[in-house]
């Protein structure tokens, strides 16, 4: 797969973390979290519960671009900080 950024070859492997990634357009905020947060999960991972998930979950297929640094990867959205109107 060629880089969308640089258009250069990228190299396929897997992700590894500590935590949960998670993604948000908001400013973080000193004990105020984002009301977009959108926790980043491994697509086997078929349980949502932050008390049941694997604390060092895999992102297998990850895609990196050594030149200009851009990983890509294939993930669960878990929408945990979206207010549902009900």
């Amino acid at each position: 797969m060629n880089c969308p950024k640089c258009g250069k070859e990228m190299e396929s492997g897997d992700l590894h973390t500590q935590k949960y990634p998670f993604w948000t357009q908001q400013e973080l905020r000193l004990f105020r979290g984002p009301t977009d947060q959108v926790d980043l999960g491994p697509l086997d991972d078929d349980d949502a519960s932050m008390f049941t998930r694997d604390p060092f979950p895999t992102f297998p297929g990850a895609m990196l671009c050594r030149d200009c640094g851009l990983v890509t990867f294939p993930c669960k959205l878990i929408e945990k900080g979206k207010r549902r109107q009900q």
